[in-house]
């Protein structure tokens, strides 16, 4: 706390040190004529950047739980970074008017403070956006916070990854490179409940809508998270922990509201040149602590993960990817057979395909790209084609469909074919 309260004071400080030597230069005529043209000129103290965006979206089909529009937004982002002798700041926020809830909203994205500590650590405190592991929109040991419903409605790809309060630790070793990510206070995914998006829910038995949104009891305690990385040759390896909380509602508490039950991970992930492309493979073994026999209904089962992904330039400016994921949950006999709705709970092995596809003209200024999610177990998918036009080094676009289908409304992806939608977002950054 002692380290917290002198970074924030030495933020709040720092302007008032760098006006100094700023007002100085104005007022001293020989500083330029010793400087000359041909020296750098020195940037501003504060740095100021960001974009302004407007988004709409709309639903394809009427829905029996929301309007029709399923983006409706203005969004302006300023961010600044910098250092002081001591130690390096990032400032990244954004400010929203959000018409589909019909509120402003302003939300950090980034507000740190870090520093080096001796040859071999660094340090982050505040609020940040953290990821690793090796799949493309498929998260086996990354268990930080993801914002689903930005996912779905067609914000930037950017927004998927959520901001967490974390103190960071970074050391760099001969051997290998550990970091260490401690929240002090669990952040869980910004996860669809009704509100903006429809979904299941097993409770009523139907699909609910902004009437029926829910809130799910979130647990306060921390959690942490580890990885230890290196490089050996060309080849990316990395190791994995976590202890903390699933990242979703997918337990009930004891009076049937919806909550996070504990979670341990362990898992590795490996990333090589293969032939013409590039080939990763991870795994995850997730520990269910408050299930460890499967037996109860209400929390979820442990569960094996594992993918393997295969990247490659098809032909010139065109890159295609597959992967291949399977999710394996153990004890499932006790699950079907404790379960109050066994014919609900997922197949034992559930599988799932994805693959993305990518072309770029020659001056890249467009985009064309697929995404798609197929789950050959589950019978429903999500498809995500998309455009980008990039007008100048200001000026872009972006549109594309957001496409569920399932066979039934209870599945992953089946649940969500209400919300199928498509938008259009144009930035302008500076």
């Amino acid at each position: 706390m002692r380290w917290t309260s002198l970074a924030i004071r030495s933020l709040l400080v720092s302007p008032l040190l760098l006006s100094g030597p700023l007002l100085a230069q104005t007022d001293d005529g020989w500083d330029d004529w010793e400087t000359g043209d041909w020296e750098e000129e020195a940037g501003p103290a504060f740095p100021l950047y960001g974009f302004i965006e407007l988004g709409a979206g709309s639903r394809l089909d009427r829905s029996p739980h929301h309007d029709r529009l399923s983006l409706g937004e203005a969004r302006a982002r300023l961010e600044t970074d910098g250092s002081t002798s001591r130690f390096q700041y990032t400032v990244k926020g954004d400010l929203v008017y959000d018409e589909v809830l019909g509120e402003w909203d302003a939300q950090a994205r980034e507000l740190t403070v870090s520093n080096g500590i001796g040859d071999h650590l660094d340090a982050k405190l505040g609020r940040q956006v953290m990821t690793w592991g090796s799949g493309d929109y498929v998260f086996l040991n990354d268990l930080f916070a993801k914002d689903w419903q930005a996912f779905f409605i067609g914000r930037d790809d950017e927004y998927l990854k959520a901001p967490q309060d974390a103190l960071r630790l970074s050391g760099y070793f001969d051997r290998a490179n550990i970091e260490l990510a401690w929240t002090p206070e669990f952040e869980p995914d910004v996860y669809p409940r009704g509100e903006r998006l429809s979904v299941f829910n097993p409770m009523e038995d139907q699909i609910i809508g902004e009437a029926q949104a829910f809130v799910a009891d979130t647990p306060d305690d921390d959690e942490l998270a580890l990885r230890v990385y290196r490089n050996i040759g060309s080849t990316e390896w990395a190791l994995y922990g976590y202890d903390g909380f699933h990242k979703s509602p997918t337990a009930l508490s004891s009076d049937g509201q919806p909550t996070f039950s504990r979670l341990r991970a362990l898992g590795g992930s490996v990333r090589l040149p293969l032939g013409p492309g590039l080939f990763n493979a991870e795994v995850s073994h997730h520990d269910s602590l408050d299930d460890p026999s499967g037996t109860d209904p209400r929390t979820p089962n442990s569960q094996w993960r594992a993918l393997v992904g295969y990247e490659k330039e098809l032909l010139t400016r065109l890159t295609g990817s597959l992967q291949l994921y399977l999710e394996h949950t153990q004890d499932h006999d006790e699950l079907v057979l404790n379960s109050p709705n066994p014919e609900w709970e997922a197949e034992q092995n559930r599988t799932l395909v994805t693959t993305r596809l990518t072309w770029r003209d020659a001056r890249d200024t467009m985009t064309l790209s697929l995404f798609a999610f197929y789950s050959p177990s589950d019978e429903d998918g999500h498809v995500r084609p998309r455009f980008d036009y990039r007008f100048d080094d200001n000026l872009s676009l972006s549109t594309g469909f957001n496409l569920f289908f399932g066979e039934e409304t209870h599945s992953f992806f089946g649940q969500f074919e209400d919300n199928n939608n498509a938008y259009a977002r144009i930035r302008y950054a500076f």
